[in-house]
């Protein structure tokens, strides 16, 4: 059972939760996509074949046997993971998305010399408070309707392609990404091409944004160097009430632990 893990908007390569799935028996690759001395300013694009790269070195890795990876991504990985599973659905056989994301903002992404679209933030719409800046607002007028050129790619990602299991897992109360417009936008899409039955959602009322395995700590506001440009806080609002959050984060490991060995084939690697 081969997993990629692709964290959030975040320096570095984020080891806690890649070590957590293998000690459950999944051979898993910690994927870095920020470089670790970033000024916290998103580059003008992302390559996706960076990250095809890496799902095509750990599928092909000799010590490893065939049959797929399944995706597992938090916040701004989730970008990522849904347009990886949109355009190779040959190899990606099951993703969990956390708090998803599924249009391009702050940064485009650049797919086979095609750079998409970008939808930007509404400044008029950031809430500042005294915890930091709540995102969330200005990322919800997200139109459906925007679609493809001859010379680039929708802004919106094109869940309508994905042909294997998605469980999408957020919080009521994230109030960094509109996890429920994203969520609801994944299941519509998949389910117009007769898919809706691969699309699983656990939606927890209460809780925030980052739901990390149990017992992690619950953070309502933190340090987001991506916050601190144009003058605003260096602070993302993340929201969730610390019990609900709790039991979110209580309820969902054991489900996705279970999705995944579910989905993701599992055969034997000598790793």
């Amino acid at each position: 059972m081969c997993i990629l893990d692709i964290p959030g908007g975040v320096a570095g390569a984020k080891e806690f939760k890649p070590a957590l799935l293998a000690s459950r028996g999944f051979v898993t690759l910690a994927l870095s996509y920020m470089k670790p001395d970033s000024s916290g300013v998103f580059p003008p694009y992302f390559e996706l074949e960076y990250f095809e790269e890496a799902l095509e070195w750990l599928s092909k890795h000799p010590k490893v046997s065939p049959g797929g990876v399944g995706v597992h991504a938090i916040c701004f990985g989730t970008w990522f993971a849904l347009l990886l599973a949109s355009f190779r659905s040959d190899v990606i056989k099951a993703v969990v998305a956390i708090s998803p994301m599924t249009f391009a903002f702050l940064s485009s992404f650049k797919y086979r010399n095609k750079v998409s679209e970008m939808f930007l933030v509404e400044r008029s719409k950031l809430i500042l408070t005294e915890d930091g800046i709540v995102l969330r607002y200005a990322l919800s007028t997200v139109s459906q309707d925007n679609t493809t050129s001859d010379s680039k790619y929708s802004a919106i990602t094109p869940c309508q392609n994905i042909s294997c299991p998605v469980l999408l897992v957020y919080g009521t109360d994230d109030l960094n990404v509109n996890s429920d417009f994203c969520a609801g936008q994944v299941y519509e899409r998949m389910a117009k091409n007769g898919k809706g039955h691969m699309c699983s959602i656990l939606r927890y009322p209460g809780a925030g944004h980052l739901i990390e395995p149990p017992y992690s700590p619950h953070y309502y506001s933190l340090y987001d160097q991506n916050m601190g440009v144009q003058g605003d806080p260096p602070y993302s609002v993340f929201g969730g009430e610390i019990e609900a959050h709790a039991q979110a984060q209580e309820d969902a490991w054991p489900k996705i632990i279970a999705f995944l060995r579910r989905n993701v084939p599992q055969v034997k690697c000598s790793l």
